[in-house]
């Protein structure tokens, strides 16, 4: 069985990504306002001064002061001009990467209404917003830092807020067995108290079932065990009768064939019901002895259905395990195959697999009389670990079992 993922650990890293994820887009988005912030600026400060010295131009001519000569450069194209600004010529706020040197400028026409005007930052005269920028980024990464510290720590204080009553659910489910004492509803919200009282209820309900049935598994090993023992004692004292009536003489060798099934199941149910299951009750079983009782039992049942049988062994084998169970497991097998077929049986035991085919052709048929059916085979082939398998191809059906295993739940 794979161990299953823990929910809180789950809730943890979700927590763990989605902060991330938030502090990642905070600060990006950060960043970004803050870069498009910077060009705003430069180019506010390019179009400024643009704009005063074309207003000077016209009042002046040739004869106005240029933008701030302490920090920009200022071109016209019908004059001396470096090679990198002759491909702009169109209007506009650009950015040119000079080597290590990022040129920001601003292309217009110029106030002469020949050619273009260009108006350039210095070598690392657009660089005085730097500092700033040092500082929004260093302030971004404080306060996001920050938010991510105290989401991972509400985080953690709300998953150990829902993980906490799961875990006390989880120890109570622990204490489900009946010889476990009953615990109390102690969490502290109604979801989870909700669970605990039907935790509750369900474990009183467990152990009223398991009372029940220790109940049942004492009354029947006595009560049941004592009635049995007197009809197959009496049968004994019958069978001793001189010159009994052939009628009364059939009714006792059925009243003794009944005791004894009788008791073979009174068996097997108390071993089934056993949590576990003591070695003495487990023998070195001969399964071909136990075949030809069962169909030697069977076939006085249902001779008047003109049935009969053919049986085929191979190397039949032994198994070990309690004798009821073997009994049990043929004899249903047997009246099961004998209740619904419409002609003889084949029976065939290959070492420890036995097989029993009937031809029912589609016919339902049902007839009285013992059996458990194959509910009881299928109980008893599981609690021995034996294979068991049935086929119905609508003509015929086959069941197979298979001696072969080991038991659980067996003291050694």
């Amino acid at each position: 069985m794979t161990k299953a993922p823990s929910f809180a650990r789950k809730i943890r890293m979700n927590f763990l990504v989605l902060t991330s994820l938030m502090f990642l887009l905070f600060w990006g988005l950060i960043y970004f306002a803050q870069d498009r912030l910077e060009v705003i600026s430069l180019e506010h400060r390019l179009t400024t001064e643009t704009k005063e010295y074309v207003k000077n131009y016209k009042r002046y001519g040739f004869r106005a002061d240029k933008p701030d000569p302490q920090e920009l450069d200022t071109y016209w194209s019908k004059e001396e001009l470096p090679q990198w600004l002759q491909t702009y010529q169109q209007a506009g706020f650009f950015e040119e990467q000079l080597g290590q040197e990022d040129k920001h400028f601003l292309v217009t026409k110029h106030p002469s209404g020949q050619g273009w005007l260009y108006v350039v930052y210095q070598d690392d005269a657009d660089d005085y917003l730097d500092e700033y920028e040092d500082r929004l980024h260093l302030i971004t990464f404080l306060v996001g830092a920050i938010f991510l510290i105290a989401v991972i720590g509400y985080g953690m204080y709300f998953v150990r807020l829902i993980s906490r009553p799961l875990i006390e659910i989880e120890h109570k489910i622990d204490a489900m067995a009946p010889n476990k004492p009953a615990f109390t509803v102690d969490t502290e919200y109604k979801e989870t108290q909700s669970i605990e009282h039907t935790l509750l209820n369900n474990k009183a309900q467990i152990a009223a079932y398991f009372q029940r049935e220790q109940e049942f598994s004492r009354f029947a090993s006595h009560e049941l065990r004592t009635p049995i023992m007197v009809i197959k004692g009496s049968t004994e004292l019958l069978k001793k009768v001189p010159n009994m009536p052939g009628i009364a003489s059939k009714a006792v060798t059925r009243i003794d064939e009944a005791g004894h099934q009788m008791q073979i199941l009174t068996e097997a149910f108390l071993l089934l019901g056993k949590e576990e299951i003591e070695p003495h009750h487990f023998s070195n079983e001969p399964l071909s002895s136990h075949i030809h009782q069962a169909l030697e039992t069977m076939v006085q049942y249902f001779a008047k259905q003109n049935i009969s049988y053919q049986l085929q062994e191979r190397e039949a084998g032994c198994v070990e395990a309690p004798s009821s169970f073997v009994d049990i497991v043929m004899v249903n097998l047997i009246k099961n195959a004998f209740s619904y077929s419409i002609g003889d049986i084949q029976v065939e035991l290959d070492r420890q697999t036995l097989t029993v085919m009937n031809h029912h052709q589609g016919n339902d048929l049902h007839n009285s009389g013992y059996g458990c059916g194959l509910a009881i085979i299928e109980r008893i082939c599981s609690r021995m670990a034996w294979q068991f398998e049935t086929h119905n191809d609508g003509q015929s059906f086959v069941a197979k079992v298979v001696f072969e295993g080991q038991p659980s739940h067996v003291v050694h």
